[in-house]
């Protein structure tokens, strides 16, 4: 068994990701108080900075990637932050482009077997995520993401797999308004490593096995209510499906999901330390019969409960 992981890391781990996104530079954005009544555009201009990001964390009771069940019954907390620089703004078909870096962490009170290698002495620290890519906004309402997505274990549990991912975001409120979809589709190769299961001639977890593709398509949508009011309540249906090729999965369905997040924006947070939100999440899996086999939790049906605190700046 593992050693608890203490109050006191946790802390610290979730103060410093904090403590970068609230320490980098801002500046009034576009829409704030300005200096004086009658700005010139000009001065609009400069007071609205190319950096922008999210901070926060995540505290769950199991962690299921794509549909592959990694820990459960467990504390988990999950820090996230992401920083994004503005590299063009225009009216024409591409209407800008970023440079966009998150970081996202996974910390386990442990509740699985022991890490592959066993030498790291950051047993806790499950999964360290980072995926530096560029996204485009083009005809107002797509989104494409292209990232290197790399997945590393601190603690030793898994090697490093570097994957090609891309990103299709769709916000369809202007077409449907309250009854929009916001549907997305997503989309990563392996390049080196294996995020999937590595199945080879039916075997799973073969050294050998060929880079495998994941694919994701998926709906979210949602209603506010109250929209005027100083704490709007916003509840969202993320439902999503997940497949693969027979090496990621060792078959195509990896699995279905859907559930409901209730979220409520902190508006007592003044807005110079940026624009906070909290919210409670429960979700359901389906797994497919690979899924759930080979990640030693045999049960296809698993259930999965959030508390997020996070803010963007």
């Amino acid at each position: 068994m593992k050693t608890k992981l203490k109050t006191i890391e946790l802390i610290t781990f979730v103060a410093l990701f904090a403590a970068v996104a609230l320490a980098t530079p801002r500046v009034c954005r576009a829409g704030q108080a300005a200096a004086s009544p009658s700005p010139t555009p000009e001065v609009e201009e400069e007071k609205k900075s190319r950096f922008s990001g999210e901070v926060g964390t995540a505290l769950t009771n199991a962690y299921i990637f794509n549909g592959l069940v990694q820990d459960k019954d467990t504390f988990i907390v999950q820090p996230y932050l992401t920083l994004n620089l503005m590299l063009y703004e225009g009216e024409g078909f591409i209407n800008d482009v970023s440079f966009t870096l998150p970081l996202w962490a996974s910390i386990h009170d442990i509740n699985i077997p022991r890490p592959q290698n066993g030498n790291s002495s950051l047993k806790e620290w499950y999964e360290f995520d980072i995926s530096p890519g560029f996204s485009f906004t083009f005809v107002k309402n797509w989104s494409f993401t292209i990232s290197d997505y790399i997945y590393t274990s601190p603690g030793d549990y898994f090697d490093t797999s570097h994957n090609l991912s891309l990103a299709l975001e769709f916000d369809d409120s202007d077409l449907l308004g309250a009854f929009a979809l916001h549907p997305h589709f997503y989309f990563q190769q392996e390049l080196s490593g294996h995020a999937g299961l590595a199945f080879k001639d039916g075997v799973p977890f073969a050294s050998d096995a060929p880079e495998a593709q994941y694919y994701e398509i998926g709906i979210a949508p949602s209603y506010t209510f109250a929209e005027k009011s100083t704490y709007p309540v916003t509840a969202t249906l993320p439902t999503a499906a997940g497949f693969g090729s027979n090496g990621f999965y060792g078959q195509g369905f990896g699995y279905f999901s859907t559930g409901l997040e209730v979220s409520l924006p902190l508006a007592f947070i003044p807005s110079s330390y940026g624009t906070w939100t909290t919210s409670v999440s429960g979700k359901y899996y389906r797994l497919g019969s690979t899924s759930s086999f080979y990640t030693n939790f045999s049960d296809p049906d698993q259930g999965v409960v959030a508390w997020t605190l996070g803010a963007e700046f």
